[in-house]
């Protein structure tokens, strides 16, 4: 996985051998699987979502399907979701393969295209309120393109890790097959589809090809196929599934990008040819990106617990509304509670974020109302599978109206702050209109 955090270590030896099949006692869950309804309670800012990544047409030699990567890659889904509370999206078949493009059958999309389609898929799956992502690659050839989306996205706040199969696929311990500088459909291809299902692998007609660097391969095979086993296989795969589950939990307990990386809007004293164009809801598309990066700022400066400049993100005299009626008025207030808040030991390493989904902008005003989700987790908190049946939520959520004030610079400040909470799953539903929001439990 390609993030700024330390490197893994190697587990080819020492991952543990896992069944072939996969468990029925899962712990993540497959979007493909839910309706909306039951995709909401997985969807959250803490969530981890994996997409896997594997060719559905590519060349793979003479001996194996063109569609083995996206076989791969589903089967890899699967023990992942078996061993980990994650959300596992639907797979993305289609990337940059330019390697092998003169095979017939073979697909590609251009590096620009599959950068933009990763980036698409998330933050489409971002609208919900997940921030952290894992690509689940099985393509080397990909780490480009994800590499850039990465940074585009870290841009808005969202954290995109992805595995880098061709590390796992060259560990010396199993493999056989002297080194090659581009393998494909050899010896560690070979081996894994015959673990994962060797009824698709013609070994009878598996080469050993060296064509070296620059020189077409007559086969499709670069390396020496004929090495293959599925006891091989199997060391591989481990191997595999337990270097994405490392990732997946370094990914679910990084830090996330600070947004204020993110591009400034053009400087309203900029002379313009013609107005800015409103969109229905009112608003311009630089004044909803700016209303979106208050909250973005104020999940971040709430990790890095800077009462101070989080304070400022209010109005002189903001004010948050709670549930139970109590209400924080003014700059200082806001800062003297959060400081005490962050003082508190429960709130060394928690994590609040905001997601606004609706912004309408009102016409002839300088105010704004913003619409969205909220999530106020503990770090000491254990994580809990969510959905239907499940244990309470270890965390405080909820959805929040903040009606805010633009200054002539296009920044704009939280005038008001209003939210729920929600239930815990089995507590009694709320009174909605004579007794907004829940009281039940503390908010943030």
């Amino acid at each position: 996985m390609k993030l700024a955090i330390a490197a893994l270590g190697a587990l080819l030896v020492a991952a543990a051998s896992a069944p072939h099949g996969q468990t029925s006692a899962r712990k993540g869950v497959a979007l493909s699987e839910l309706a909306w309804p039951d995709a909401e309670p997985w969807l959250t800012a803490s969530a981890v979502v994996v997409i896997p990544l594997g060719a559905g047409a590519i060349e793979q030699g003479a001996h194996l399907k063109l569609d083995s990567d996206a076989r791969l890659a589903g089967y890899l889904a699967g023990r992942v979701t078996a061993a980990s509370a994650v959300v596992v999206a639907p797979p993305l078949n289609y990337h940059f393969f330019p390697a092998y493009e003169d095979y017939p059958g073979s697909t590609s999309l251009s590096a620009t295209t599959a950068r933009d389609l990763t980036v698409d898929v998330v933050r489409s799956l971002a609208r919900a309120g997940p921030r952290r992502f894992y690509v689940l690659n099985t393509a080397p050839s990909a780490l480009g393109p994800l590499s850039a989306a990465a940074k585009v996205l870290s841009e808005s706040g969202i954290l995109l890790g992805y595995t880098d199969p061709d590390y796992w696929e060259k560990q010396p311990a199993v493999l056989k097959q002297p080194p090659i500088a581009t393998a494909h459909a050899d010896e560690a291809a070979t081996s894994m589809m015959l673990f994962i299902d060797p009824s698709v692998v013609d070994l009878g007609k598996a080469t050993r090809e060296y064509p070296g660097r620059r020189a077409r391969s007559a086969s499709g095979t670069f390396g020496d196929a004929t090495l293959a086993s599925a006891q091989k296989g199997e060391a591989l795969v481990n191997a595999l599934v337990a270097g994405m589950l490392a990732d997946i939990e370094t990914v679910r307990s990084a830090p996330l990008p600070d947004g204020r990386a993110m591009p400034a809007p053009p400087s309203a004293a900029r002379p313009a040819v013609r107005s800015e164009e409103r969109m229905p809801t009112g608003c311009t598309a630089n004044e909803d990106r700016a209303i979106r990066a208050v909250a973005e700022r104020f999940s971040y400066l709430w990790t890095q617990q800077d009462a101070g400049r989080l304070s400022e993100l209010f109005t002189r005299n903001g004010d948050i509304r709670h549930p139970d009626g109590s209400i924080e008025r003014g700059q200082e207030v806001i800062l003297a509670n959060r400081a005490q808040l962050f003082a508190q030991k429960d709130y060394e390493n928690s994590r609040y974020t905001v997601q606004l989904n609706d912004i309408r902008c009102v016409p002839g005003t300088n105010a704004a109302i913003a619409d969205g989700k909220w999530e106020l987790r503990l770090q000491r908190t254990p994580q809990s599978k969510p959905g239907r049946g499940a244990p309470a939520v270890p965390y405080d959520s909820g959805w929040c109206t903040l009606v805010l004030l633009k200054s002539d610079a296009n920044s704009w400040s939280i005038e008001a702050w209003r939210y729920t909470v929600s239930p815990p799953p089995g507590a009694d539903q709320p009174v909605l209109l004579a007794k907004p929001g829940y009281t039940g439990r503390g908010g943030g």
